[in-house]
C-alpha cells in the first residue's frame, strides 16, 4: 500500500505515522446531521449538503427534522461543527463520509443519481491519502462498481494507491440519548487492513458502542 502523504499523517516520537482525520459528512439528512454532530465531538468536522437552504437553517441552529435536537445542534456548532453547500470549503478534509437516504439507492437505477452526485463531489476535492467511507447508504457491489469508479474518473486518482475506501452499513435503530449513542454496534471495514483499522478507530472514538470489524466487507472492496 502506498504510504499516506504528509498532509494526512502525523509522526509522533516513535516515528510511526498515524491518521489525523479532518471529517466531512456528505448529506445532511436525518442520519447525516447526527453523524456530523457525533464526529464533531472529537474531530474537526464539516457537514456538506447541496441544499443551501438546509445548511443555512442548520447553521442557525435549527434541525432539518423534528427529531434533531436544536439544543445539541447549537452546542455542536459552538464546538466547531460547520455546515456548508460550498464544495471548496470541504477541500481540506481527508476523511469523507457519504450518507444518503437508503430509499434513494434501493428502488431502481434512476434513484442512484444522488449517490453518483455525492461521489462526483468527493472526486472533485479528493487528495492523495484521503479516505472515503460509504455509510448507511449502499451495498458493497454498487460501491465498488459505481461509486469508487466515479471517484477515480473524476479525481484521476486510483483506489488503494492514491486514496482509500471504507464501508459502514447501518444499523439505523440508534438509542435516543441526545442522539449521541447507538443501541448496537456499527460495522466498519476498509479497502486495506490499515484503512480498516483507521476507519474502526475513528468510528469507535465517537460511537458509544464499539464498532464491529467486518473482514468480509474488507475483502469485497479491496479491489486493487
Amino acid at each position: 500500500m502506498q504510504p499516506m502523504n504528509e498532509s494526512t499523517a502525523i509522526t509522533p516520537e516513535d516515528g510511526v505515522p498515524y491518521f489525523n482525520p479532518r471529517i466531512c459528512v456528505i448529506g445532511l439528512g436525518h442520519t447525516g446531521i447526527h453523524h456530523a454532530m457525533l464526529f464533531s465531538e472529537k474531530y474537526k468536522t464539516i457537514g456538506y449538503d447541496s441544499d443551501r437552504a438546509r445548511t443555512d437553517k442548520l447553521m442557525r441552529g435549527h434541525g432539518s427534522t423534528s427529531r434533531v435536537s436544536d439544543k445539541l445542534l447549537k452546542q455542536a456548532i459552538r464546538n466547531g461543527l460547520s455546515c456548508t453547500s460550498d464544495v471548496e470549503k470541504i477541500r481540506k478534509c481527508n476523511f469523507y463520509v457519504i450518507i444518503v437516504p437508503p430509499i434513494c439507492v434501493e428502488r431502481n437505477e434512476s434513484d442512484l443519481r444522488i449517490l453518483w452526485d455525492a461521489s462526483e463531489i468527493v472526486g472533485k476535492v479528493l487528495s492523495g491519502g484521503d479516505i472515503v467511507v460509504y455509510d448507511f447508504c449502499v451495498g458493497t457491489t454498487i460501491m465498488e462498481n459505481d461509486c469508487i469508479s466515479i471517484i477515480e474518473q473524476v479525481s484521476g486518482l486510483t483506489c488503494n494507491f492514491n486514496f482509500f475506501a471504507g464501508y459502514s452499513p447501518g444499523p439505523d435503530n440508534f438509542e435516543v440519548k441526545g442522539f449521541t449513542s447507538w443501541g448496537i454496534g456499527k460495522f466498519t471495514s476498509g479497502s486495506t487492513p490499515e484503512i480498516t483499522r483507521i476507519v474502526d478507530e475513528v468510528y469507535t472514538s465517537v460511537f458509544t458502542v464499539d464498532t464491529l470489524n467486518n473482514k468480509a466487507t474488507e475483502t469485497v472492496i479491496a479491489k486493487k
